[in-house]
């Protein structure tokens, strides 16, 4: 009996701990949901605002005009085939002008390099090397 004894004890003593162990997970889980949770939330609405405030859309960067940006004239014109249009189409429009332009500049790079490579290539396949064959 004794050896019996033995066994409910420590199978209740056990039963316990297991209790205890899963009371605790628990508990950091929820502590855990419960801060990343608030982790999300807004800290006060003058950071809202202020957040707010500097999110607008971007114009034309005055320090872009110059020796090899836009002229005086050619931001006025801009704005003016901008005039009707909302915020979003604004925005299209400006990426799709400096898109573009970035093209533009692609395409002059690559042809320019384009003609080196052809001279070399002309000079390799029909120079005369002045061998006899």
């Amino acid at each position: 009996r004794g050896g019996v004894d033995t066994f409910q004890q420590c199978s209740s003593s056990s039963l316990s701990g297991h209790s205890e162990t899963m009371k605790l997970s628990l508990f950091t889980l929820l502590a855990v949901l419960v801060t990343s949770a608030s982790a999300f939330a807004p800290t006060s609405m003058r950071l809202h605002r202020a957040i707010k405030a500097n999110s607008r859309a971007p114009r034309v960067a005055p320090l872009q005009m110059g020796l090899f940006g836009k002229t005086q004239a050619e931001v006025d014109q801009m704005e003016e085939e901008m005039k009707g249009m909302s915020e979003q189409e604004r925005l299209n429009y400006i990426s799709w002008k400096q898109t573009n332009s970035e093209a533009d500049v692609m395409t002059y790079a690559s042809l320019l390099t384009c003609i080196p490579l052809g001279y070399f290539l002309w000079l390799g396949l029909l120079a005369d090397n002045g061998a006899d064959i």
